[in-house]
């Protein structure tokens, strides 16, 4: 099966009949879109899970129910600071407020560790010698934005990511899971119920989204929540993507 889906790939890719940046889509899809495990996504005590936010808030939005639930079990990186995401103030301030922001929800949260990066927004591709630091040796989970957000950030982070992967060492089971924060993913292997805890999931994004200046933007940012949960007799869910360290470097990047 492998090798016929490779031929195909391959047809498709010297026949030219789609653009470059469809093509990409198309394996993506072709590769991971027939997954189908779709289970509960459970943590015990001992799992060790990193998440990686291309923006302070990024986090709360894909898996903030899931870090409430067991905030002992993670670490959170966020790797820039905010600077371009509140137009109002200039990118000091900005990423001040933004940081402050990042902080206030990790410690509301009992986080076990997180620290959010000095880095500007969008300028992340030529921050490598800083993301290289990054220990993923423990990891047994890592958290990554969906690979089609349409945010240039998110790019640079999952393409310096995959550098460490083949650099560093990680667990040989290491597992890396895609979370929905900007875009929605295009296939699911795991949800979690978080409707016990949606409430604390609405505080920790009012904490960055606040409703006099962002109208309904909590509400629907967990409506996909509630849209996910349809399938799962529960009111909230969120819901990942799966895959082995060799999977995700296979997975195309624009």
């Amino acid at each position: 099966m492998i090798a016929i889906k490779r031929k195909i790939i391959d047809f498709i890719k010297k026949t030219n009949i789609i653009k470059k940046i469809n093509y990409n889509k198309f394996v993506f899809y072709f590769l991971f879109g027939l997954k189908s495990q779709f289970g509960q996504f459970k943590i015990n005590i001992s799992t060790k899970c990193l998440v990686l936010s291309q923006y302070p808030g990024a986090e709360t939005k894909g898996l903030g129910g899931l870090i409430a639930q067991y905030p002992k079990n993670f670490e959170i990186l966020c790797l820039t600071n905010g600077s371009s995401l509140l137009p109002q103030f200039d990118s000091i301030e900005s990423a001040s407020i933004k940081k402050q922001q990042f902080t206030d929800v990790m410690k509301s949260s009992r986080v076990k560790g997180y620290k959010i990066f000095d880095i500007d927004d969008k300028t992340l591709k030529n921050h490598y010698s800083t993301f290289k630091k990054i220990d993923i040796s423990e990891a047994d989970y890592i958290f990554v934005p969906n690979v089609y957000d349409n945010n240039i950030d998110t790019i640079a982070l999952l393409k310096h990511f995959k550098q460490i992967l083949k650099d560093k060492e990680h667990k040989e089971n290491l597992k890396v899971i895609m979370y929905e924060s900007d875009f929605p993913l295009c296939a699911l292997d795991y949800f979690v119920d978080i409707s016990s805890i949606i409430g604390t999931k609405k505080r920790m994004l009012e904490t960055y989204y606040p409703s006099d200046k962002y109208p309904n933007l909590v509400n629907k940012t967990l409506g996909i929540n509630a849209f996910r949960s349809i399938q799962h007799g529960c009111d909230y869910c969120e819901t990942f993507m799966a895959f082995s360290v060799d999977e995700f470097l296979k997975i195309p990047l624009i």
